[in-house]
C-alpha cells in the first residue's frame, strides 16, 4: 500500500469525530453538489444520491471522499470539464460521468487531476468524454475498476480513455 493511500486512510480514521458526511439530493439538506463542496472541509465525505446533475465544472479543492450512491449522473453538457481535482488525497467513487466538452487546447476530461498526490478514482462509469480520466502532474494516484465508453469520433475530437501526463507512480 502506498504511503499516500495510507496517509489518506489515516486522515479519515484518526479524525472521525471531526469529519462529516454531507449528503446531496432532493431529500437532503444540500440540493447541489457545489453547495456541499463549498461547505465541506478536509476529511469530510460528500455523498450524492442518484439523479442527473448539470452543474458545469465541479471543482474539488479539498481532501475529501466524493461518493456517488446509485451512480448519479454528472453531465458536462458537451461544454465543460466534468470533475476537476485540485487537492491531494481525494477519492472519487461511484459516479457516471458523461458528455465533457471537447478541446485540444485545455484537454478537457471527464475526471481530471491537476498536480495532486494520492488521488483515487474508482468504480465510475465514463461515457462520451474527450479524455476519460486525465492525470496531469500526478503522483501516487490509483485508477481502479472504472468503465469507459468512447464517443467513437475522429482522432482530433477524442483523447484517451486514461491519460497520465508527466505523472509518476500510477
Amino acid at each position: 500500500m502506498s504511503k499516500y493511500v495510507l496517509t489518506t486512510l489515516l486522515v479519515f480514521l484518526i479524525n472521525p469525530a471531526i469529519a462529516q458526511v454531507l449528503r446531496v439530493g432532493k431529500a437532503h439538506s444540500f440540493k447541489t453538489i457545489k453547495a456541499a463542496l463549498a461547505a465541506a472541509k478536509d476529511g469530510d465525505t460528500v455523498e450524492v444520491e442518484a439523479g442527473l446533475y448539470k452543474e458545469q465544472n465541479i471543482i474539488i479543492d479539498k481532501q475529501i471522499v466524493f461518493k456517488g450512491i446509485g451512480h448519479p449522473v454528472l453531465d458536462g453538457e458537451k461544454k465543460y470539464e466534468v470533475i476537476s481535482i485540485k487537492a491531494n488525497n481525494v477519492v472519487i467513487d461511484g459516479f457516471k460521468v458523461i458528455r465533457s466538452g471537447v478541446s485540444s487546447i485545455v484537454d478537457m476530461g471527464g475526471i481530471k487531476v491537476y498536480d495532486a498526490e494520492g488521488v483515487v478514482v474508482k468504480n465510475n462509469i465514463i461515457e462520451e468524454t474527450f479524455f476519460g480520466i486525465y492525470i496531469q502532474y500526478g503522483k501516487n494516484c490509483s485508477i481502479i475498476n472504472n468503465k469507459m465508453v468512447s464517443s467513437n469520433k475522429v482522432e482530433q475530437q477524442s483523447g484517451n480513455g486514461i491519460h497520465c501526463w508527466k505523472s509518476d507512480s500510477m
